[in-house]
């Protein structure tokens, strides 16, 4: 787990990690936040775990180094349509990530003294479904912003059946071009848009060039999202 608490709190920015990994996947961008962010409250942790993440292929917990945030309810992860035939279970799966997603938020704005409004969660790929679902769940108290790096949709099929308008939280989508690209030839969609159909509010920010990894550029959109907390109202921490 990564925690950082600087000496005055205005924000706090909450990140979950990608599939396979852990907290340390936002380590190398640490400096890059501290030094932007002076006054946000970081903690990234490690997700409740499984190894592909599907069913049946065993679940690993601890000091394991196969993390994740939820298990695929399918066997087949591979496809739009294995997760369409699936989009009550995976909603179901990811309903009980944001709910402990949306705890975890409640015990920060307590520690801090700090609205919902100033609480930014953010994930990587499969991390960005479990802040999706949490933003997506608080419908009181709604995040002004969350922000997921290289968003998957395919586990977000179940919001579409939502039957009570989602919060007008803004959902930042943040990818390079590279992963534009691909992902509009892998599932030929671009995911803000698919986002904006089920009645999200949405923004995409692209930024050139990229590979698979989340890189600094994305991490610089982020940062810019976070600067518009003002630290005049900051709490000194002791």
């Amino acid at each position: 787990m990564i925690e950082y608490i600087p000496q005055q709190v205005t924000n706090a920015f909450l990140y979950f990690h990608s599939a396979g990994v852990s907290s340390e996947e936002l380590r190398p961008f640490l400096p890059q936040l501290q030094e932007n962010l002076p006054n946000t409250y970081i903690w990234a942790g490690d997700g409740v775990i499984s190894g592909a993440p599907l069913m049946r292929q065993g679940l690993h917990y601890g000091d394991d180094a196969k993390h994740y945030w939820f298990t695929f309810p399918m066997q087949d992860a591979s496809s739009p349509e294995s997760f369409a035939r699936n989009a009550e279970a995976m909603g179901a799966t990811l309903s009980c990530g944001g709910a402990y997603v949306n705890m975890l938020a409640d015990q920060v704005m307590a520690r801090f003294n700090m609205p919902a409004r100033k609480v930014v969660l953010a994930g990587f790929q499969h991390g960005s479904s479990v802040a999706l679902a949490a933003a997506m769940m608080r419908r009181r108290d709604p995040y002004a912003n969350t922000i997921l790096f290289e968003p998957y949709i395919l586990e977000s099929y179940y919001l579409a059946h939502e039957r009570t308008p989602l919060p007008n939280t803004m959902i930042v989508c943040i990818d390079n071009q590279h992963i534009r690209e691909r992902t509009k030839r892998w599932i030929n969609i671009e995911t803000d848009h698919e986002f904006s159909a089920m009645g999200m509010v949405t923004r995409a920010i692209t930024v050139q060039g990229g590979d698979d990894r989340l890189d600094s550029a994305m991490m610089n959109e982020a940062i810019a999202i976070m600067k518009q907390f003002s630290p005049r109202t900051a709490r000194v921490c002791r």
